[in-house]
């Protein structure tokens, strides 16, 4: 069979996103590589990253990502193809996508901290030789450092006062990463104030609803960190509605523990429709939350004194039995020693 690339790339678009399209972007990556076709070895590689990091396994990207650094590091001056023709050459869009693997490093217990910290010094050095400034690299900094808030606020500001360069995330991307820092910050005025341009969709990123979904989880999760969980639940409702199939937008775990509080008809309803989705995400760290969520609903309901729940699951649930009655504490331990396993 000839070899050739825009065939292949035509036939893996018409793949549905998931396990079959990565397997058909990996054949295309070795395609690639046994033709020598330098511009397709990167451009079939930062394809499986996109792939992976917004629908599939992100620890994909983490393993991929240094080979298409290696290969372009042996051959610095390889273009961009006719697929990428925004970016300048190749160098320019793997630093586009570096930006998505330093902000993702820390989901990853399989990763250490130091080589973390190697990436970021890397993307660092490789933006600047390149021209960009170091904006990326402290927005990506401050999600980084989410768990010490000294280190967070200084990356934040010092993202801030840095001006927009080539390599700057959309003006809604950046805006969701003001909105957070307010929000995470106890200003919830001026928060609600940068939303407004999301909210009427004067800014957005990529398909219509991105940014804007973006938007209604932070304060989604705002109203649940302080157990506001009526509000929280009227931006549920609304999400319910419009969450995509990005991996990202799949919080179903957070919007039981919600309804779990105001509406657990409904919350055992969704845990019906989504049981799976709980339990398959990109990162541990999503998943982690993901099981720490189900077992606060499961909690909930619990104390309300339920102690059955009749769930017509079919028998790949783990707990499965014929009559389909389950124990609630049962379905509680369940979540809790699976969150109590992951790293």
């Amino acid at each position: 069979m000839d070899y050739n690339p825009e065939e292949i790339k035509n036939h893996y678009n018409e793949i549905p996103h998931g396990k079959a399209k990565s397997d058909a972007i990996r054949q295309a990556i070795e395609m690639a590589d046994q033709n020598n076709d330098l511009p397709f070895m990167i451009y079939f590689r930062e394809e499986i990253c996109a792939e992976s990091c917004f629908y599939g396994n992100t620890m994909e990207m983490m393993v991929v990502f240094p080979e298409m650094l290696s290969i372009i590091d042996r051959h610095p001056d390889i273009p961009s193809t006719q697929f990428d023709a925004g970016y300048k050459n190749a160098l320019d869009h793997i630093l586009w996508i570096y930006k998505w693997v330093v902000e993702e490093c820390a989901s990853f217990y399989q990763i250490p901290m130091e080589d973390c910290i190697k990436f970021f010094e890397d993307f660092k050095k490789r933006s600047q030789s390149y021209g960009y400034n170091l904006r990326p690299y402290y927005k990506a900094f401050y999600y980084f450092y989410d768990w010490d808030k000294e280190k967070a606020d200084k990356a934040f500001h010092n993202f801030e006062r840095i001006p927009r360069d080539g390599n700057s995330d959309c003006h809604a991307c950046e805006r969701n990463t003001e909105i957070e820092f307010y929000l995470k910050n106890g200003n919830f005025r001026k928060a609600a104030k940068l939303s407004a341009d999301i909210e009427d969709f004067r800014l957005t990123c990529g398909d219509h609803w991105s940014a804007w979904l973006r938007m209604k989880i932070l304060f989604f999760d705002y109203y649940m960190d302080n157990c506001e969980f009526e509000k929280a639940t009227e931006i549920a409702l609304i999400l319910e509605r419009r969450i995509s199939d990005k991996k990202e937008f799949q919080i179903w775990g957070n919007i039981i523990n919600c309804y779990a509080h105001t509406k657990p008809g409904r919350a055992l309803r969704v845990y019906k429709k989504y049981w799976r989705t709980l339990e398959d995400w990109r990162t541990p760290q999503d998943l982690f939350e993901s099981m720490m969520n189900t077992c606060c609903f499961w909690h909930v309901i619990k104390l309300g004194g339920k102690e059955t729940a009749k769930l017509d699951l079919d028998n790949s649930f783990p707990l499965y039995n014929e009559d389909k009655s389950y124990n609630i504490e049962d379905l509680y331990n369940y979540y809790y020693n699976n969150d109590e396993v992951i790293p």
